[in-house]
């Protein structure tokens, strides 16, 4: 279950982790039955359910929706992939709705198919006066299995040509797979670094699984854009307001 959870957590705390399960596990099958055995068997089981409690702990921070804070803006920019450019013209896209719902201007740079190396040029129309970044890519990279050390090559440049003083960036986590764990340790360390709120995993993971949520098991459909809007409006709302002279349209749940 720890495994299929794929926490992006560093490899010197799974290590860590694995050590004490294995010690866990050689005092608890031992054949000898005495009190060192007993002594023994308590102090790795109290030290593997204190490192299961606090990995618990710090993991569940980082599923958390943030409360973002910064500069309140009038407009959003989204760099992302088909999840937020959309497949043609039958489903509209998230962004689009998302500026339906709420009246604020919604700048969409995403493209199909698009990953993180193709970042840099989208970030390259961001003006100044941008100062409401929200960044969905990263997907095709891990799909396609590209090397992690690619993924941070891109991610790294896209942040450093974004960051800028007063400018609010916001990051979907990818939804991870056990072999792409160093997906998700890139992103939390580069968010870091910049300055990213980090919108969690399970957030993405959710409307992609939701029933009707997809049409081809990845790509947003009509139910799936709503529930991206909705997403994003929550989480964006301490930060993304409609200028005071804009007319908001009605929206319905």
């Amino acid at each position: 279950m720890i495994v299929m959870a794929c926490p992006p957590f560093n490899y010197i705390i799974d290590a860590v982790f694995g050590v004490a399960f294995v010690l866990w596990l050689i005092a608890w099958n031992r054949a000898a039955q005495t009190r060192a055995r007993a002594r023994l068997q308590i102090s790795a089981t109290s030290v593997l359910v204190l490192l299961l409690l606090t990995l618990l702990v710090v993991e569940l921070f980082h599923r958390r929706i943030p409360v973002i804070r910064g500069r309140v803006s009038d407009h959003l920019v989204v760099i992302g992939d088909s999840i937020s450019s959309g497949l043609g013209s039958r489903v509209r896209p998230w962004p689009a709705l998302l500026q339906q719902m709420t009246g604020v201007e919604v700048k969409n740079l995403s493209k199909p198919g698009a990953s993180m190396a193709d970042g840099l040029t989208m970030a390259e129309r961001v003006g100044p006066e941008d100062d409401l970044i929200l960044i969905e890519l990263g997907g095709n990279d891990l799909i396609a299995g590209e090397p992690s050390t690619t993924f941070a090559q891109g991610l790294q440049e896209v942040l450093a040509k974004l960051v800028a003083p007063g400018r609010t960036m916001v990051m979907f986590e990818l939804p991870l797979l056990p072999d792409r764990i160093a997906y998700g340790q890139i992103q939390r360390r580069l968010a870091a670094k910049y300055g990213v709120w980090l919108i969690p995993k399970r957030c993405l993971a959710g409307i992609i699984m939701h029933r009707d949520a997809t049409s081809d098991g990845l790509h947003l459909s009509d139910a799936g854009s709503r529930r991206m809007a909705l997403l994003v409006a929550q989480v964006l709302s301490p930060v993304l307001q409609a200028h005071p002279g804009a007319t908001t349209p009605a929206t319905h749940p």
